[in-house]
């Protein structure tokens, strides 16, 4: 297992009270930042990677639920899981009658749970987690539970209301998975999480956007997020297709520490991008 370790010297368990936390499960991996509340700065960023040989049950259930750091009483705790069981659905188009409905329509209850959460273009999300996340879940004292994707809406939004970029592809990458997000004419055209097995799959399913929304190779940018290899293959095969591709930055509305200048800000700037204030459920 692969470990980042990013630490602030002003970092104080006993300060715990005035920190906000925010934790992130992958199927591969799972990371937590700490926001200083006082400070108005991220102080703390951890990461556990599994290699391919490892199992998530034997090595990162343990970790969360052993991990002294997460029993503390934070100010704020929230979670986001990733899943592919994920729909976004017009607000005028849910109501608490309907919710049901659309789980059971959407997913399979037998082995998992259901969700609804709003989200951004006034969208409401609904997603479900396997009962052996659930279970996991369950052994933590948090108080507000997202979907990964919920980010990349979140970022994608505010890029749209900027103005700055009309015609945009936002990409979340994930081990196996892309989260996408099309805006065109500053609209939310499309989400949708696609899994990929190889390179050259990865790069036809971003073409196939490309063309389905008649966006210019030459002038449309995509936005990558998410963990990537130095060298990465999937981004040099897109190198040679698409001639405007950018990387996520983290939230300029926070202080980090100098520690987080380690690594790339797109590895993980989908925590920081909303703020704790924001925190809602449905």
């Amino acid at each position: 297992m692969q470990q980042i370790s990013l630490i602030d010297e002003t970092f104080n368990l006993l300060n715990s009270e005035h920190y906000k936390i925010t934790l992130q499960i992958l199927f591969d991996s799972f990371s937590f930042t700490i926001f200083d509340s006082v400070r108005k700065k991220h102080i703390l960023l951890n990461h556990y990677q599994l290699e391919n040989s490892e199992n998530f049950n034997d090595v990162l259930k343990p970790l969360i639920s052993d991990n002294e750091i997460l029993k503390s009483n934070f100010g704020d705790f929230r979670i986001f899981v990733f899943t592919n069981n994920i729909v976004i659905i017009p607000s005028s188009f849910s109501n608490q009658d309907k919710n049901n409905d659309y789980a059971n329509f959407n997913f399979n209850e037998n082995n998992s749970k259901s969700f609804f959460c709003k989200s951004s273009f006034d969208t409401i999300i609904n997603y479900s987690v396997s009962n052996e996340i659930n279970d996991l879940l369950a052994t933590i004292k948090y108080k507000t539970l997202y979907p990964h994707a919920i980010s990349i809406l979140k970022e994608a939004q505010i890029a749209s209301l900027q103005k700055n970029i009309v015609n945009s592809l936002f990409v979340c990458v994930l081990h196996q998975f892309i989260e996408v997000v099309a805006i065109k004419n500053n609209e939310l055209q499309l989400f949708n999480v696609f899994q990929y097995q190889n390179d050259d799959d990865f790069c036809y399913y971003l073409n196939y956007l490309f063309e389905l929304f008649k966006f210019d190779k030459e002038k449309v940018p995509i936005i990558f997020s998410g963990i990537t290899k130095k060298n990465d293959s999937r981004i040099s095969k897109a190198e040679q297709f698409f001639k405007k591709m950018q990387y996520s930055k983290s939230s300029t509305q926070y202080i980090y520490s100098y520690r987080f200048n380690e690594i790339p800000q797109h590895h993980f700037s989908n925590l920081f991008i909303i703020a704790y204030e924001d925190n809602k459920r449905y």
